[in-house]
């Protein structure tokens, strides 16, 4: 697993300038609005793409099939992403709790926004993994954002019909991190049962 989290972070190592450049200009427009919550979002759900960036790599260089002749298994393979997704996310939401800092938010805000993007993405990223073992990064991609859009107009639309607001749902907030912590056991297990059966 360590050696398939190293390879994953050189294969990154070619975007840091991109990602460095992202987080600047996003900082310099959350400063501007005094927003922090607007950088700790953005910057949290970059976090979720970078395994998504290490699986495209991998599948136009068809390397995972050379994988499979090293003492690597499939589990090791399929849950090295769930581990890189993690890691980043870990990485930009504490990039994110300072940079609200110095934007002018509270610590409390700062701790509350970060811990609720970070739920949040992982959630999407419990999500979208599953897809991508199943269908591949280009199709895939097209589903996951039928499955965001479906999602946000259905939360949209019932909210306006039921005319409920967001401090409403304050209280399920609290329930976030069990979600997110259910949604990442299926969708691990479900990326497991995946692979199992996959050919490269």
């Amino acid at each position: 697993m360590k050696a398939l989290l190293v390879k994953d972070l050189l294969t990154l190592k070619g975007q840091a300038k991109s990602l460095l450049l992202v987080l600047a200009v996003w900082f310099i427009i959350s400063f501007v609005n005094g927003s922090g919550l607007f950088f700790t979002s953005l910057s949290v759900i970059y976090g979720m793409l970078l395994p998504l960036t290490t699986l495209s790599i991998d599948e136009k260089s068809r390397v995972e099939r050379y994988m499979m002749s090293m003492p690597v298994t499939r589990a090791e393979l399929a849950l090295s992403r769930y581990a890189l997704g993690l890691l980043g996310l870990l990485a930009l939401g504490v990039l994110g709790i300072g940079a609200s800092l110095v934007i002018g938010d509270s610590l409390e805000e700062a701790l509350g926004a970060s811990a609720a993007c970070f739920c949040l993405a992982v959630l999407l990223l419990g999500v979208t993994l599953p897809l991508v073992y199943k269908f591949g990064t280009d199709k895939a991609r097209v589903v996951c954002i039928a499955v965001y859009m479906v999602t946000f107009l259905a939360v949209s639309f019932i909210a306006a019909r039921f005319g409920i607001e967001l401090d409403d749902l304050s209280g399920a907030f609290f329930l976030l991190p069990f979600l997110s912590l259910a949604v990442l056991a299926l969708s691990a297990a479900v990326s497991l049962g995946i692979y199992k059966k996959r050919e490269f």
